[in-house]
C-alpha cells in the first residue's frame, strides 16, 4: 500500500492511544511530546488535594515498593497477591522465609491472606452457582480477604443464601454487565463488518511481527479493521472470545505492514501524551487511568484480579477490576497505572453507566479489564515500550 498520513488510534473500552505512522520514516512525536511523567499525577492531584509535587512523591513511593517487589520475584520470592494498605505494599507468602525476605525490603509480609487460597473459594462458590445466569460477577478481594460475588437483583433468594452461607464470601447485588463496543460510525476503530472498538496496545511477536493487543470481542469473527477516514489498518486475527460460551477476552490485530505502532497513551485532551514504560500487573490498591473513545480520561484503583464476569450469558473469566468508568466504545483499550506500566485492555462494565467525558476519578461506576500481561504472554508479544 501506500504511505499515509500519522494515524491516532485509540483502544475499544480503554482507549489506549497508539500512534501508526508509515514504516519508511520515523515516527513523529505528538504536538507537545510525550512525556515520562507518571500519568496518575493530575489524578491523584484531583483526587486527595494534593500539590504536583506531593502527587509525585506519593506515587514515587508506590512505584518503588511495586519494583522492590518485582526485584523480590526475580530473586525467587514468591509472592501470593500484592495489595496497597495506604502506601504499604503488602505481600501475601507461602513461608516464613519469604516472609523474612519481604519484611526486610520493607514491605509487609501476610500468610493469613493470598491470591491462590480466595482463587480455590472463588471455584467452590461457581461450582454451587452452576449455569445461574443471577451471578454478575465472581471473584477476590485481597484487601477485605474474602471473595465478592455480585448477584443480580432477580436472584432466587435459595441461591443467594446458599452463596452467603459459604466461608469467607460476601454477596451484594449489582447491576448487568456488557461487553462494550458500539456500532458509532466514524469512531476510531471501526470493524468491518460490525461495531466499534478502540486500539489497544501495539507489540511484537518473535518473529517481528507488528500486532496489536486488544479486547478479544472487539476482534470476534475476525474483522478488519478501519480508522476514522474508513482506511485499513489491519485484520483480527486471534480471538479467545467466543459469545454464548466460557471465555477470555484477549485478541490480536495484525498491524498492516506499512504502519508501525508507538507505544503513547493519549489522554484524550485531558494531559496529554504518556510513554509507556513497560508492562506489570500493579498491586491491588494501585491507581489506574484509561483513554477511550467515549468517555476520554477516567481514572480510579485496581480493585482485584481474577474476576469471572457473566456478559448475558458469556462466561469470561481471568479478568481483573478497576473503579473506572467505561461506556461502549471504549472496549479494547489500554489502561496504564503507576509506573507508566502497561496494565490492560478493557473488557466491559454494568449496562447504563454514565461516565461523562474526561471526569477522571469523578466519573465513579467499575469495568473489568483483560491484564495485558496474560494476553502477552499467551500470545507471545512483547509491547512496544520507550525504553
Amino acid at each position: 500500500m501506500t504511505s499515509r498520513s500519522t494515524l491516532m488510534l485509540t483502544a475499544a473500552l480503554a482507549g489506549a492511544g497508539t500512534l501508526l505512522a508509515p514504516a519508511a520514516t520515523a515516527a513523529p512525536v505528538p504536538d507537545g511530546g510525550v512525556s515520562t511523567q507518571d500519568p496518575m499525577t493530575s489524578y491523584v492531584m484531583e483526587r486527595d488535594g494534593k500539590t504536583r509535587a506531593q502527587a509525585r512523591a506519593y506515587l514515587a513511593t508506590k512505584d518503588t515498593k511495586q519494583a522492590t517487589l518485582r526485584s523480590l520475584e526475580a530473586k525467587g520470592v514468591t509472592a501470593d497477591g500484592a495489595w496497597f494498605d495506604g502506601t504499604q505494599l503488602v505481600v501475601g507468602v507461602d513461608s516464613a522465609a519469604d516472609a523474612a525476605k519481604v519484611r526486610a525490603a520493607g514491605l509487609r509480609p501476610s500468610t493469613a491472606v493470598g491470591q491462590r487460597d480466595l482463587d480455590r473459594v472463588a471455584t467452590k462458590v461457581l461450582g454451587q452457582a452452576g449455569a445461574s445466569k443471577h451471578v454478575v460477577t465472581v471473584g477476590p478481594d485481597l484487601q477485605q480477604g474474602v471473595v465478592e460475588v455480585r448477584i443480580a437483583a432477580d436472584a432466587p433468594d435459595s441461591l443467594r443464601q446458599r452463596i452467603a452461607a459459604m466461608d469467607r464470601v460476601t454477596v451484594t447485588t449489582a447491576d448487568e454487565l456488557t461487553t462494550q463496543a458500539d456500532v458509532v460510525p466514524g469512531r476510531i476503530m471501526d470493524l468491518s463488518p460490525g461495531t466499534n472498538c478502540s486500539l489497544g496496545y501495539p507489540g511484537k511477536t518473535s518473529s517481528g511481527n507488528n500486532v496489536l493487543l486488544t479486547a478479544g470481542h472487539c476482534v470476534e469473527g475476525l474483522p478488519d479493521i478501519l480508522d476514522a477516514n474508513g482506511t485499513h489498518i489491519g485484520r483480527g486475527t486471534h480471538t479467545r472470545f467466543h459469545e454464548g460460551y466460557s471465555s477470555v477476552d484477549m485478541g490480536l490485530m495484525d498491524i498492516d505492514s506499512e504502519d508501525v505502532g508507538q507505544p503513547y497513551v493519549d489522554s484524550r485532551g485531558h494531559s496529554g501524551y504518556y510513554a509507556v514504560q513497560g508492562a506489570s500487573k500493579n498491586a491491588v490498591g494501585s491507581e489506574i487511568c484509561k483513554a477511550g473513545n467515549t468517555t476520554g480520561w477516567t481514572c480510579g484503583t485496581i480493585k482485584a484480579y481474577n474476576r469471572t464476569v457473566n456478559y448475558g450469558g458469556t462466561i469470561v473469566s481471568g479478568l481483573a477490576e478497576a473503579s473506572v468508568c467505561t461506556e461502549g466504545g471504549d472496549s479494547g483499550g489500554a489502561y496504564i497505572g503507576v509506573g507508566n506500566l502497561a496494565q490492560g485492555m478493557t473488557s466491559g462494565g454494568p449496562v447504563g453507566a454514565d461516565c461523562g467525558y474526561n471526569r477522571g476519578y469523578a466519573a465513579g461506576s467499575y469495568s473489568f479489564y483483560q491484564p495485558v500481561v496474560d494476553a502477552a504472554n499467551y500470545y507471545g508479544v512483547t509491547i512496544d515500550t520507550a525504553n
